[in-house]
């Protein structure tokens, strides 16, 4: 690890970074660059995936909590995590020493989150805080409207409008982020960073701005057909239509170093010092910094939906068919008996409330029963406390109902047919469904006795046999 990294690492909330997960696009190419909403009210994503993070989690921003479940799209900061979820309420987990998150409770329109800075967009164009007012937060600019698009920085925050132009506020900590490129217009799609912000336009071309201590700001002369750009600490990248990547700047830990042969790609996002790729078969790729295992991927992942890459983690949603888990959940026992059921995981796929079997402890009688929301078990009522207790019991929640392959199994028995022929004469066995139609079933054959038994498969041959002799 180098330096600048044990340095950011002690001032992690000022140095966050968020970045948005993009569902995935299409499997076929070129891909679509992005089209800029340019009405109201702003449409929230659907859900499409179950949440998952690994690598750093000195602060729990991988400790995804039950609530996060019906997912719609997913940010990472350096310090923090969020989930947006389909019904316009917001998730977040992570650093949180001073109690400074404050979900606003009248929150239930977003349709986009940036952790970084703790802010949601909601349908009506308007920006959010969810902090506590004036601590931490990047304090939205009064009258700010007609927003389609949020990404944040280490300290500051950039919102993109309807008309195509950007706006930025908060601390420039002398590195020019807010100094927004006069005249820039046309833009459809922006990621910011800690030391800079690119702006992804209409025809395809990209716009940086900020610090370019390490070459970040270097956009290649020649690049164009950009669909996608994501900014990290101190790289940048970008997404071509024909799904393969191009990145510049910062490269100590192999940043830019893109996996040789990476193609059909749908979505980037870049954290820190790392970056993930999506491609159009739901799996993915990672490379750059792995200090903390934010390049793990974990085996047999199942198919993502959308990427979102923190400071030193990373975040993924799963199709919920291929991400199908049980609830877990921890017990609580007090004076002997079994007072609550602490969930820790709600599990995803549930149709019906799954079972909750109370196990060991060394007492008896405790029952507990299961509460599902949007398939997933998102409380656990107890229904009896029981008694005797002496440890805690171990708590089993049965795993979500998966209905069997929808197989089609016959049994077909064999039917025997006796022939009485004329020895030496060669015959033809026909087979009918209506007895109007007749088809042969086998090949002609001499008889060599005046008796021949043959079985024939009803169900493959026919309801109806006959045998007559082959001129």
């Amino acid at each position: 690890m180098s330096f600048r990294l044990s340095r950011l690492k002690t001032v992690a909330f000022r140095l966050a970074l968020a970045d948005f997960a993009l569902e995935v696009c299409a499997a076929q190419f070129p891909l679509p660059i992005p089209t800029r909403p340019t009405s109201f009210p702003l449409s929230s994503p659907p859900p499409i995936g179950v949440p998952l993070a690994w690598g750093d989690n000195e602060v729990g921003q991988t400790d995804i909590p039950a609530s996060a479940n019906a997912v719609a799209a997913i940010s990472g900061s350096y310090s923090d995590s969020a989930a947006l979820k389909g019904d316009g309420t917001v998730v977040v987990w992570g650093y949180d020493p001073f109690g400074r998150i404050k979900i606003p409770a009248d929150l239930t329109n977003a349709v986009a989150v940036a952790v970084g800075r703790l802010l949601a967009l909601r349908s009506d164009g308007t920006v959010t805080s969810l902090a506590l007012p004036n601590k931490f937060s990047a304090n939205v600019p009064h009258g700010l409207t007609g927003v389609v698009a949020i990404s944040t920085g280490g300290g500051f925050a950039v919102a993109l409008k309807a008309d195509g132009t950007v706006v930025a506020w908060g601390d420039d900590n002398t590195y020019q982020v807010l100094n927004v490129p006069a005249g820039l217009s046309d833009v459809v799609a922006i990621s910011a960073s800690t030391y800079q912000t690119l702006a992804l336009k209409g025809d395809g071309t990209v716009v940086a701005w900020g610090s370019n201590l390490w070459g970040q700001l270097n956009v290649p002369s020649d690049l164009t057909g950009v669909v996608a750009v994501t900014a990290g600490d101190g790289h940048s990248v970008a997404l071509k239509r024909d799904g393969t990547l191009v990145a510049w700047g910062y490269n100590v830990n192999g940043e830019i170093n893109i996996p040789a042969g990476l193609s059909n790609v749908v979505a980037i996002s870049a954290g820190l010092n790392h970056t993930i790729a999506l491609k159009s078969d739901g799996t993915v790729a990672a490379w750059g910094f792995n200090g903390y295992g934010q390049l793990n991927t974990p085996a047999n992942l199942g198919i993502v939906t959308a990427i979102a890459a923190g400071g030193e983690h990373t975040m993924v949603l799963l199709d919920p068919a291929s991400a199908t888990k049980s609830a877990t959940g921890i017990a609580q026992v007090t004076n002997g008996s079994v007072v609550s059921i602490n969930l820790t995981y709600g599990g995803s796929g549930y149709t019906n409330a799954p079972a909750v079997h109370i196990l060991g402890g060394g007492g008896s009688g405790a029952l507990a029963q299961s509460v599902i929301n949007d398939g997933y078990v998102s409380a656990i009522q107890m229904i009896s406390a029981g008694s005797g207790y002496t440890g805690i019991p171990t708590i089993q929640i049965a795993p979500p109902y998966l209905p069997p392959d929808p197989r089609l199994s016959i049994t077909v028995s064999p039917a025997n047919v006796i022939m009485k022929l004329t020895r030496g004469f060669t015959y033809q066995v026909e087979a009918s469904q209506d007895l109007s139609v007749w088809l042969p079933v086998g090949a002609p054959f001499v008889a060599n006795a005046e008796f021949i038994t043959q079985e024939f498969v009803l169900a493959d041959s026919g309801r109806y046999f006959r045998v007559r002799p082959v001129q």
